[in-house]
């Protein structure tokens, strides 16, 4: 008998081992829309009870964020609810987007749900508590935890971008589309704009995309493709980030590595080193395998950096605390692909019969499962999470030293800006004013430039199409 018709059957919408991704290329179909909404809704319900509640305090060093302040202040919103609304968007933004780009990668949809839901859960003990009891830490609060799980308003709102710039920039590394290229550098120059520690972030993943890339073709365009995106980014936020910028990061990080790159040894060094090699054993350039290669890889690289500075008191990077979201991000990627393999060794699929339901009543078992899922481990926090307060809030604990870091960050950057939501003025030059702009508005230029050559490519593509039908 052959091999193949031993394999269990698996349902196109749910379990499915592999789908073909859409012909037309498009990200939503009709099941990922469905769930999508679902992740959007639940995600609100969960955010803004307890984001509408929190009275934020931030300043800025880019000028996205204060340019949306300033502009939304003109039709009478407060500075302080602009950030509330970014604040639950980029959360609703950064779950859908982290679903979309898990089934991208992965062409299931069990492991990008899991993803989102593990992404949600972990905030949701802290705002339950924080309200149902009275006896939490103010260490633990509701806005202690999100300052440190995911951020300011301004990183959010970079780490809901992350996910899309991903999807653009592997779907332009397998094919090298200008399209995909000019979304790819829009959505990096976003982050650049945004939030400087999650641009640095966001080159580390897609530099991880593109090695592993590399490691399926072995093929060096991989990156050439990742150092286009990475120049043409910084060439269209030139005009923010001036020489005198690059010269004062250029002195930062030459200080910061010099003085602690001793503390890269030997924990991180092991670590990533080990994992690097183990990662690429088991990849073995096989494409099923990818996904996990890559949440593997950028969850260790960000735990090594935090656990390190944790352990030691010293980083070779900057802010290390400001890898928290990351690592949470790129945790539940790892959380869901663990708890899809013991779905299918439990071959769950196979008992339940999925393939043989309708489409309405596929979408209803997957909401269920969503929901209940839900539901199961807000009960197991509920129950749990008070005990593991009392170990990470400690003096000595992990949670009180993130939040002394994060307290002193935002203070400092306060006391820089001169008050609350306020940008630090840069002191440059008007030639390099000048230099900057000359230099985005070319880079500008140029990306719509390879906008019009890609509109031109599909019209002599189409009428060449006619020409043919005629003939």
């Amino acid at each position: 008998m052959d091999p193949q018709k031993k394999l269990p059957i698996r349902s196109r919408f749910w379990f499915k081992k592999h789908v073909e991704p859409p012909k037309n290329g498009k990200i939503f179909d009709q099941i990922t829309i469905v769930y999508s909404i679902v992740l959007a809704v639940l995600s609100f319900a969960i955010f803004w009870p307890i984001i509408s509640k929190i009275e934020f305090e931030e300043a800025f060093f880019t000028p996205l964020v204060p340019f949306l302040i300033n502009l939304l202040s003109a039709y009478g919103i407060g500075a302080s609810d602009t950030v509330r609304v970014i604040f639950i968007i980029s959360s609703i933004t950064a779950t859908v987007g982290l679903y979309l780009f898990v089934r991208d990668l992965t062409k299931r949809q069990i492991v990008p749900i899991l993803s989102a839901l593990v992404f949600l859960i972990p905030h949701v003990p802290v705002g339950v508590l924080t309200f149902l009891k009275n006896d939490l830490s103010e260490l633990i609060s509701t806005r202690s935890f999100f300052t440190i799980a995911y951020g300011d308003g301004a990183q959010i709102l970079a780490l809901a971008i992350l996910p899309f710039a991903a999807i653009s920039f592997i779907r332009y590394l397998r094919e090298p589309k200008n399209i995909y290229l000019i979304l790819s550098v829009i959505l990096s120059s976003l982050v650049l704009l945004i939030n400087r520690s999650q641009a640095v972030n966001l080159f580390l993943v897609l530099g991880v995309l593109a090695l592993t890339e590399f490691f399926l073709e072995l093929n060096k365009d991989k990156f050439v493709g990742f150092f286009r995106v990475v120049f043409l980014s910084l060439g269209l936020v030139a005009f923010w980030y001036t020489p005198s910028f690059w010269v004062e990061s250029y002195q930062l990080l030459a200080t910061q590595i010099i003085e602690n790159i001793k503390f890269l040894f030997p924990l991180p060094f092991i670590i990533i080193t080990l994992s690097l090699v183990f990662s690429f054993i088991f990849f073995a350039r096989r494409s099923e395998r990818q996904p996990i290669f890559i949440a593997f890889l950028l969850f260790i690289i960000f735990l090594s950096i935090i656990l390190s500075w944790f352990l030691s008191g010293y980083s070779f990077i900057p802010h290390p605390h400001r890898l928290v979201p990351n690592l949470i991000m790129f945790g539940a990627i790892v959380a869901a692909l663990i708890l899809t393999s013991i779905i299918d060794s439990l071959r769950i699929v196979e008992k339940l019969n999925f393939e043989y339901l309708k489409i309405q009543l596929k979408i209803a078992g997957a909401v269920v499962f969503g929901v209940t899922s839900f539901v199961v481990l807000v009960a197991v926090a509920y129950t749990i999470f008070p005990y593991a307060v009392g170990l990470i809030s400690g003096p000595s604990g992990f949670w009180t030293k993130v939040r002394e870091s994060v307290v002193a960050d935002r203070n400092g950057r306060i006391t820089l800006a001169d008050g609350n939501f306020k940008l630090v003025q840069l002191n440059v030059g008007v030639w390099q004013q000048y230099l900057g702009s000359g230099l985005s508005l070319l880079f500008l230029i140029y990306l719509v430039t390879l906008y019009v050559n890609r509109r031109e490519t599909v019209v002599r593509f189409m009428n060449s199409v006619d020409e043919i039908k005629t003939t």
